[in-house]
């Protein structure tokens, strides 16, 4: 988490509609202190807004409409899966509200005063749509109810004691209903059901946070952590013998794998390069130590590894016995 970052989107961004902080917010929360490198995935977004995944994705395009955020490099991500890889966007952390969007300034009530506008634009076309639809639909059941009173087929089935109408009315009359009443809509109900995260239940949402968390970028990847050629003279110099390239991708998994931060990570690198080579001495202090030599038939010599457990355990009470058998007893001393 980067608070400059954070402290971008809460306070100095510029005004915009409400709906979208959340899911700036949650952006801005994975970026690095630039504002760049931020691929949360949409569910994690999702449970930050406390909304569906497609309105995140409404979220996003508005954001980049407005230029508050824009696409970012897509190798950031480039070490998850890519069917489950997200994308990757930078935040226009230049655009600043000097003050604040909380300030009191002539620059900011300049772009309340505008956003406010445009809301109201927005609003009077939304009601204008729906007063227009509204006739539009009024006109069409009209017109509807005035071909069905036209209807005289009905009277065909008068000779079964049933009315057209009344035919119709049957199905109707376990739920007190009548041929004219409002039937229910095809459509699916906007009240869906949300899960835990306050998103809907979609069936790819992941059923734990911790897979969710499985899917955020690491610590080491939000910081942004390169080895520069600096860190490298000083390593091959200090450690000749060492696989640098190894160790740091050794590094980079394990951060990666526990997910921690390390205040800097550059001096965490080189204590990891100076286990690395404290290790790689112990090895070969090991296989070393201890070594003897065993006479061959030719006369040759060739070192043998020392014996380890339960060999090692045989052979020493072994060597403890023969000590004793060639100590002199009391009736060779006679």
């Amino acid at each position: 988490m980067s608070t400059e970052a954070m402290k971008w989107a809460i306070e100095l961004a510029p005004p915009m509609p409400s709906q979208l902080v959340g899911t700036l917010v949650g952006l801005a929360y994975h970026a690095d202190k630039q504002g760049r490198g931020a691929y949360p995935s949409l569910a994690r977004l999702a449970a930050y807004a406390c909304k569906a995944e497609r309105s995140v994705r409404r979220d996003l395009r508005q954001l980049e409409d407005l230029k508050l955020i824009r696409p970012g490099d897509p190798l950031r991500a480039a070490h998850i899966p890519a069917d489950r890889r997200p994308e990757v966007y930078d935040l226009a952390v230049e655009r600043v509200v000097p003050k604040g969007r909380a300030g009191d300034d002539e620059g900011t009530r300049t772009s309340a005063r505008t956003l406010v506008s445009s809301r109201e634009r927005g609003r009077a076309t939304r009601e204008a749509k729906k007063t227009r639809s509204g006739t539009e639909c009024t006109q069409e059941r009209a017109d509807v109810d005035v071909r069905g009173d036209a209807d005289v087929r009905a009277d065909v089935d008068v000779t079964h004691g049933r009315t057209w109408t009344s035919q119709r009315g049957d199905a109707h009359v376990t739920d007190d209903r009548t041929p004219t009443s409002a039937k229910p809509s095809e459509e699916p109900s906007e009240n869906r059901q949300v899960n835990q995260w306050g998103a809907e239940d979609y069936p790819n949402h992941p059923p734990h946070m911790a897979d969710l968390d499985a899917l955020a970028p690491a610590p080491i990847d939000v910081d942004g952590f390169t080895v520069t050629d600096t860190m490298r003279r000083w390593a091959h110099a200090t450690y000749p013998g060492l696989n640098i390239d190894h160790s740091t991708a050794q590094f980079i998994s394990h951060y990666r794998s526990t997910g921690t931060r390390r205040k800097s990570w550059p001096d965490a690198w080189q204590k990891w390069i100076r286990d690395d080579a404290k290790r790689a001495a112990d090895r070969a202090a090991r296989q070393t130590q201890g070594t003897f030599l065993v006479a061959l038939n030719g006369g040759g010599q060739t070192p043998t590894p020392p014996l380890t457990g339960t060999d090692a355990t045989v052979a020493g009470w072994a060597a403890v016995a023969a000590q004793l058998g060639n100590q002199p007893t009391d009736e060779d001393t006679a």
